[in-house]
């Protein structure tokens, strides 16, 4: 017999009986997308480990430089892209770079500066894993037909807009 609530279901009818008059429709909404979010971080993770990233935030930097291609970018416009610090940047640049998937050279309009580009090695890894994610967050949403998924994505992409999640 297949479940029919999820953890949110049961959390709200605990919470309905101590707060009965709360409407937990809002707050089931963001806890439901935070899970799921982990859910299916924890699925890529695994498929970044597959391919021999100590971490899946490793590959997000090499995809990043990926899709700027051959322009590569500055450390903090690739931090700005991952949402991660600058500081937290530095030691995925040192890794990946140990790693042979990167090199930073300096920036050709600001002495200043340095400019990230992805390896012929890194190409190929970021290809390789990319094309294992798009598999396994295939099969993550295997159950939502079509038309279910198009209208789930028009509906996170207005909320992310509303939150501000704008290039």
């Amino acid at each position: 017999m297949e479940p029919t609530g999820d953890f949110m279901d049961t959390s709200a009818s605990a919470w309905s009986r101590a707060f009965p008059d709360v409407d937990l429709l809002d707050y089931g909404i963001v806890i439901r997308i935070i899970r799921a979010g982990r859910l299916m971080g924890a699925s890529l993770d695994r498929i970044a480990e597959d391919h021999g990233f100590g971490v899946r935030g490793d590959f997000e930097v090499l995809a990043a430089l990926r899709r700027s291609h051959p322009d590569g970018l500055r450390p903090q416009d690739l931090a700005d892209r991952v949402m991660i610090s600058a500081p937290g940047m530095t030691g995925r640049l040192d890794r990946l770079e140990q790693a042979g998937l990167i090199v930073r050279m300096p920036h050709p309009g600001d002495r200043r500066s340095t400019l990230i580009s992805i390896t012929a090695l890194g190409l190929q890894l970021a290809d390789k894993t990319f094309q294992s994610m798009i598999d396994e967050t295939g099969r993550l949403l295997d159950g939502l037909p079509d038309p279910r998924r198009r209208r789930l994505t028009q509906e996170l992409r207005e909320l992310l807009v509303h939150l501000g999640d704008c290039p």
